[in-house]
């Protein structure tokens, strides 16, 4: 029987299913569609009503599939409110809405950033929900926290709305900055510090069990047959990183798309000085593992320009934009992949021209030369997080995985095996799906564990890989980058 998976992305949203039989693996992509945020009066939402809306077309779709099984997997930290009878009381806000902007000043004067990073071990980070919540009190929404029955991660929403339980699934949860990972349960210092009602939280349920069932009025509007709720790693990363299909133990990841988010497994977390003062985020992961991640800003900078070079009446794909990047002239202009400056949507191309003029570098005109100043520096940025992790966990990282739809990319990551100057294995690109639907063959009892998953992946999924070259002008660039 197979199963659903819906992997909620940033930029968009796809819908798959999937069947295992004991030994194959098959994937099906059953629908896709946009996923942008609204700008409303200066502030940024999720068209929530949309993303529901595209599911069930997705799920219509899906019916002569007869699947008997969903989950969900989307980017973590943003949330909704909801009253007594179960509907929003407000919309959802993104993690890039500027409400967020100077909270983390004002919240170290409430709570010291150590303290929290020992008790949850998240990065220090505006997109946080913690950061949200902070900024919704200091709003005129501040009422809303109140009058709320319940919060809800934007996963955990699409599941109470399709089986109607309240729960936050552990992995979506572990990056909250509420959750406490020594006591598994949210904070109530935290809370408290935060004047947040502890009633607001729901309970903590694992990943990989059984939810609950469809409700009756949702099968009746969708016409299919009844099928269960499981959670799977809700954090999309964490779905991502459970289908490595991993060729050697000791290795690194890199999750790419609109964020590269590049970290190690371990099996607790780590929240020495040294990781508190490289901003390294511990993670939930599937299996109960530990992610040690580093949030890098990843190819938003390079949707944001594509975006522009579209209005500008420009059509270009990544492939056409990768083959102009290789005629141009290597290492003449980088930036700070990380720089708060490129945080938010709009303009992105002026915000990297005036980054590069203010370091006093060649300013990037064309679509190339912009293409590979972003795919170089990410890819320098990748050999400066690299050298975080071994530092942190003193262990030499023999090669790194990296996965999801920047996998396809085969310039960036030719460019990150000859920055690291370690083998890179890319692929699979629909990892956090593969993830999402294996993870439900777990809760299934069709499969038993994370190591299970990777061996049915690795089996099932061609890997591409890339052997350093260059370097010594590598070696260059990378001091250059340092640099600035």
């Amino acid at each position: 029987m197979k199963a659903l998976a819906l992997d909620l992305g940033a930029s968009g949203g796809k819908i798959f299913s999937g069947g295992f039989d004991g030994k194959r693996l098959e994937i099906k992509e059953i629908h896709r569609f946009s996923n942008t945020p609204i700008n409303v009066d200066g502030h940024l939402y999720w068209g929530f009503h949309t993303i529901f809306e595209n599911l069930q077309v997705g799920m219509r779709m899906a019916a002569a599939e007869k699947f008997t099984s969903f989950a969900v997997d989307s980017y973590c930290n943003d949330y909704g409110l909801l009253d007594d009878a179960g509907h929003l009381l407000s919309p959802v806000h993104t993690y890039r809405d500027c409400r967020t902007e100077g909270v983390l000043e004002i919240m170290d004067g409430v709570f010291s950033p150590v303290d929290l990073y020992h008790r949850t071990g998240n990065q220090r980070a505006r997109f946080n929900t913690l950061v949200q919540l902070a900024a919704q009190r200091r709003s005129n929404e501040s009422a809303l926290l109140d009058q709320a029955k319940r919060l809800l991660f934007v996963p955990d929403l699409i599941n109470f709305l399709l089986c109607g339980n309240a729960a936050a699934e552990f992995t979506i949860a572990s990056v909250s900055q509420l959750f406490n990972r020594q006591s598994a349960d949210w904070d109530e210092d935290i809370l408290r510090a935060f004047n947040l009602p502890r009633t607001l939280f729901p309970q903590v349920v694992e990943t990989g069990i059984h939810l609950g069932t469809v409700k009756a009025e949702i099968l009746a509007e969708l016409g299919v047959t009844s099928f269960d709720i499981m959670t799977v790693g809700h954090h999309d990363t964490a779905s991502a990183v459970a289908a490595i299909p991993v060729v050697d133990d000791n290795f690194a990841y890199i999750s790419s798309g609109t964020w590269s988010l590049m970290g190690v497994e371990t099996d607790q977390m780590n929240t020495s000085d040294e990781a508190f003062n490289l901003n390294l985020a511990n993670e939930g992961g599937v299996g109960g593992r530990n992610r040690l991640i580093k949030n890098i800003m990843g190819l938003w900078l390079l949707q944001e320009c594509q975006r522009q070079f579209c209005e500008n009446g420009l059509n270009l794909s990544i492939e056409d934009l990768d083959a102009m990047a290789q005629k141009e002239t290597p290492f003449r202009s980088l930036i700070d992949p990380n720089d708060e400056i490129f945080y938010n949507p709009g303009d992105m191309i002026h915000k990297i021209q005036n980054w590069c003029q203010q370091t006093h570098q060649p300013v990037p005109e064309t679509q190339g030369q912009i293409t590979r100043c972003i795919k170089e520096s990410l890819a320098l940025c990748y050999r400066e997080t690299l050298e975080m992790l071994e530092k942190v966990t003193q262990q030499k990282i023999a090669c790194v995985h990296i996965i999801g739809g920047g996998a396809k990319s085969d310039l960036l990551n030719q460019f990150a095996a000859s920055a690291m100057q370690i083998p890179v294995y890319a692929g699979p690109y629909d990892a956090t799906a593969i993830g999402n639907l294996c993870t439900q063959f777990i809760a299934r009892g069709e499969l038993s564990n994370l190591a299970e998953i990777r061996s049915v992946v690795r089996s099932y999924f061609a890997v591409r890989e890339y052997t350093p070259l260059d370097k010594s002008a590598w070696d260059d660039g990378y001091e250059k980058f340092i640099k600035l």
